[in-house]
């Protein structure tokens, strides 16, 4: 019926369909051709899309395959581009309702907007005010054909066990249900918004102001409501899956520890910790690989590492390393190892590398990924920190000042030693 009423709004060069084929179903392949049939009898280009939406051990089917068909359809929008689908009112209804009984907080029980962001264009959902009834008269007005896919009908899933069996005993009692529903969706949506806006205030007031991590002494000024809605609007922003109320919870117990301690929370292949007065978000799943240590490095070239870090090389006046004392020598690229001493610029000997990390804030968990440059079996550099005192380029002295960059939560911009 969507793609009907569009190939009379629109030119038909303007449309592209997608048919997500999911592989569930015997028909499936059958169903696709007939996608494409029809598309070409509409005069409208037609892609299909086999995905995997075999669920793994102990999650949903739905929303595993619902994660798959829009993650396929996302990579397909371009700038400017809209992906619209045939949602209804009942089907926002039967989303409440299942946002609901899973005890979804306002953004779940929001259900779906009419418009929103998806990929690099939009998705929009133009039939939200539309009941399946009225889709379905359109359709047999217009002499459409379509094929119900029979899995609709089993009550193993939970939306089929609402649309055929809930809603129909509640329309007994309520019949302007879906109406209803889908008013409390709205409401429930605008003051989702509000909480957004408070949200967004507490945010620019709590965030640390050189990278992506919250000052937890600021944090605490919040009352806890606003403090866990802050916390999901920090988290959801870095694209990061939402805590539940128990792991909000922990998170409470982590903002009230000592000072000194390095606690964590933990769920969906992410961590929440602490170090000092800033709360960081760290995957837990990144492995740190580094390659053979150590590695031999000509400055004058950039160096990609296999953990993501791109370091890169400019040659100024008056900065970064002396050049003219690396002149023919041996320069090595290595890693934390434990036990390593460094001579800081404008102090009095050596001191331990871990210490001087203590004291330069550097949470323990990021350590290992600073690249350390050696010179003559001496750490001259730590990148992003500090030179050490012997090789530290004089005012009239051409230098090396090296350049990390990589997408992290603790230094976003360049850091340059």
């Amino acid at each position: 019926m969507l793609l009907h009423s569009l190939s009379n709004l629109l030119p038909t060069f303007r449309l592209k369909a997608v048919h997500i084929n999911h592989g569930w179903h015997s028909d499936a392949a059958q169903w696709a051709e007939t996608s494409i049939r029809t598309c070409d009898q509409l005069g409208i280009a037609c892609e299909v899309i086999t995905v995997d939406a075999q669920p793994k051990k102990g999650e949903s089917p739905e929303a595993y395959a619902r994660q798959a068909r829009y993650k396929a359809m996302a990579k397909l929008i371009q700038t400017e581009d809209c992906l619209l689908t045939a949602h209804h009112r009942d089907d926002q209804a039967e989303t409440l309702l299942l946002q609901l009984l899973r005890g979804a907080g306002l953004r779940g029980l929001a259900s779906m907007p009419f418009s929103t962001s998806f990929g690099k264009g939009t998705l929009v959902r133009p039939l939200l005010n539309f009941t399946r009834l009225e889709l379905q008269a359109y359709a047999e007005a217009h002499r459409l054909t379509w094929i119900e896919d029979c899995s609709n009908r089993n009550l193993r899933f939970d939306r089929n066990f609402v649309r055929h069996q809930v809603i129909p005993l509640l329309q007994k009692r309520w019949p302007g249900l879906s109406k209803t529903l889908a008013r409390v969706a709205e409401n429930t949506a605008e003051a989702h918004l509000l909480l957004e806006e408070f949200a967004f205030a507490d945010w620019l007031n709590v965030k640390d102001p050189v990278s992506n991590n919250i000052i937890v002494s600021r944090l605490l000024h919040l009352t806890p409501a606003r403090r866990r809605n802050c916390l999901r609007y920090w988290l959801n922003k870095l694209g990061f899956p939402l805590p539940s109320q128990m792991q909000l919870q922990q998170i409470e117990l982590l903002l009230e520890s000592n000072i000194d301690a390095n606690p964590q929370v933990n769920w969906g292949g992410i961590q929440v910790r602490r170090y000092h007065d800033l709360l960081h978000i760290v995957e837990s799943k990144q492995k740190h690989t580094h390659p053979t240590l150590p590695i031999s490095w000509d400055l004058t070239k950039a160096l990609t590492l296999p953990n993501g870090s791109h370091l890169t090389v400019e040659r100024v006046m008056g900065q970064g390393i002396a050049c003219e004392k690396l002149k023919e020598k041996p320069i090595m690229l290595s890693f934390r190892q434990g036990g390593e001493r460094f001579h800081v610029h404008d102090r009095l000997g050596s001191h331990p590398l871990k210490k001087l990390f203590q004291e330069w804030g550097v949470p323990p968990w990021l350590r290992q990924n600073i690249p350390l440059i050696y010179c003559d079996n001496e750490l001259i550099a730590v990148v992003g920190y500090g030179i050490s005192t012997n090789y530290i380029a004089q005012w009239d002295e051409w230098g090396y000042i090296i350049n990390l960059n990589k997408e992290t939560n603790y230094k976003t911009a360049c850091a340059v030693v």
